[in-house]
């Protein structure tokens, strides 16, 4: 029995692992060039039927677990600890469910990663970044409650090491307000601060911004969060400190790129350096 209840904790243990990787992966952009954002949803849609076969498969190991077995009355009521077991790893499963199928409903037709033509971008639709932001941090709070290792933001800033390479205008593509825009070198700084972070680390960082963290109004600090890069500013307040974290600048590309409504700024006409295209490629240079 003892050995059914310690098969059952490594296979939770181990869905939530491989649940946080396949997220942080969807984060990380591992989504073609053409994916749209409501294909992440549909790739979100069927992590929750796996997420419903899962509670399938452990209730067939306390059938299997309780064959051959005394049926006393201590084995088939709720005092069976393998039912016990097995009934909170279904509840855990529910529960993430119902965050997989929220996040199921965030995007629209567009590209992931899309971006406008030569200038400012659009920040995403508020309920929507809201739903995506509760659903990610209800993800990784379960998880935490179920000892899996915490996730961990990183501290590399968009400028590396105080002789480093200062990467900060590539926020300009996070740019919102009207007659701002990054120049046509920017989608690669962009792409370099992309490269800084894995896909773990942006999924930190988002969980670890608050809902109501505005848009910019002032210079970009250390603590500046993902959903405020993500609803943006102009293009001087979101490249005003380069002590900015890579994280949270990453963070706030995931989301703008992923959530309905959101769109990059470009700074230069499609097809052109700095244009769409550059910068709708910069999101794959993402580190996994």
């Amino acid at each position: 029995m003892s050995g059914a209840m310690m098969e059952v904790g490594r296979s939770a243990e181990n869905a939530f692992y491989a649940f946080l990787e396949l997220v942080s992966d969807v984060l990380g952009f591992t989504a073609k060039s053409t994916t749209k954002k409501n294909e992440v949803g549909e790739y979100f849609n069927s992590l929750g039927v796996k997420l419903e076969k899962a509670s399938e498969e452990l209730e067939k190991v306390v059938n299997k677990a309780a064959s051959g077995v005394d049926k006393s009355d201590e084995s088939k009521n709720a005092k069976n600890p393998i039912r016990i077991a097995v009934d909170t790893a279904k509840t855990t499963l529910s529960i993430l469910k119902g965050y997989v199928e929220s996040l199921a409903k965030i995007g629209d037709s567009e590209k992931v990663g899309e971006a406008a033509t030569d200038k400012e971008g659009a920040a995403p639709a508020d309920v929507e970044l809201k739903k995506a932001y509760n659903a990610l941090k209800g993800i990784v709070d379960t998880a935490d409650k179920e000892g899996v290792e915490k996730l961990v933001a990183g501290d590399v800033a968009v400028k590396v090491g105080d002789n480093g390479t200062d990467n900060k205008d590539g926020v300009k593509i996070l740019a919102t307000v009207v007659g701002n825009k990054p120049g046509n070198q920017d989608a690669g700084k962009a792409a370099a601060i992309l490269t800084t972070v894995s896909g773990k680390e942006i999924l930190a960082s988002v969980i670890g911004s608050k809902e109501s963290d505005a848009a910019l109004t002032a210079n970009a600090k250390a603590d500046t969060s993902a959903i405020s890069f993500a609803r943006g500013g102009s293009a001087s307040h979101l490249a005003g400190a380069d002590a900015a974290k890579a994280a949270a600048v990453a963070g706030g590309i995931a989301l703008r790129s992923l959530v309905k409504s959101g769109k990059l700024a470009s700074g230069a006409g499609d097809g052109s350096a700095g244009g769409k295209e550059e910068v709708q490629g910069s999101r794959d240079k993402c580190s996994k």
